[in-house]
């Protein structure tokens, strides 16, 4: 969504800057309200919190160390890791294990289904 609103925001700037191309005069921006640019009272900024990363997992059906990979997914919270295998391969049945490495502690960590966390 806010891409969107980022591209029509560009968009209404260029079409304002087009009559005025080749002049020495700027552009007026059109006022702020309903036929102007949006205001931030009247857009919804989504954000994610600067905690939540794209995390590289992934799926292991059974133990990990078997090396019996599914593929790998992205998730945005370790704590999915596990559930998000789980719950797109139908051959888990609740017996995956979402794996990302830690870089902090030099490890991969592996998440079950129910959200239990192991060191690889």
């Amino acid at each position: 969504m806010q891409t969107v609103q980022r591209l029509l925001l560009l968009g209404g700037i260029l079409m304002a800057a087009l009559p005025a191309w080749g002049d020495d005069q700027l552009p007026i921006l059109p006022s702020s309200g309903p036929a102007g640019l949006p205001t931030l009272s009247s857009s919804n900024l989504n954000m994610l919190p600067a905690s939540d990363q794209a995390l590289n997992v992934t799926c292991y059906l059974g133990n990990p160390n078997d090396r019996n990979t599914l593929g790998s997914i992205t998730v945005y919270s370790p704590s999915e890791a596990g559930t998000s295998c789980n719950a797109i391969n139908y051959s888990c049945r609740g017996r995956c294990f979402g794996c990302y490495s830690d870089f902090d502690l030099s490890e991969d960590i592996c998440v079950d289904a129910s959200g239990r966390k192991y060191l690889k």
